[in-house]
């Protein structure tokens, strides 16, 4: 997958790899004030969000509710969770994102007001 191509953020989401391996991954994620992601999952690889600078809102799906937290250290997010992230803050937001479990993937999903 290509840093360059993935069409799952607004432009203020800069993403660079730092390890592609066989069913791993390792990437840096810069999240400016104002940046998200879309709604999405993935088929087969968890995510797991260590926060290095500032504080990443996470927003999931449990059924039709949708659950917020601020992750200021670590989180992550099984197969199969609808899920986007967010910096609802002023200052940049730097994660660490390890993803494995199988082929990297992302499945965009609709938005759907809660």
């Amino acid at each position: 997958m290509n840093d360059k191509d993935i069409p799952l953020a607004n432009s203020k989401v800069q993403y660079h790899t730092l390890l592609e391996e066989e069913g791993y991954s390792v990437s840096e994620t810069t999240v400016h004030a104002g940046g998200e992601t879309q709604w999405h999952h993935h088929t087969h690889v968890s995510d797991r969000f260590t926060v290095v600078k500032g504080v990443l809102t996470v927003e999931f799906r449990v059924g039709d509710e949708v659950k917020k937290i601020d992750v200021r250290d670590y989180y992550a997010v099984d197969p199969g969770v609808s899920h986007h992230v967010k910096n609802e803050t002023d200052e940049d937001v730097v994660y660490i994102m390890v993803q494995s479990g199988g082929e990297r993937d992302i499945v965009l999903e609709p938005h759907r007001p809660v």
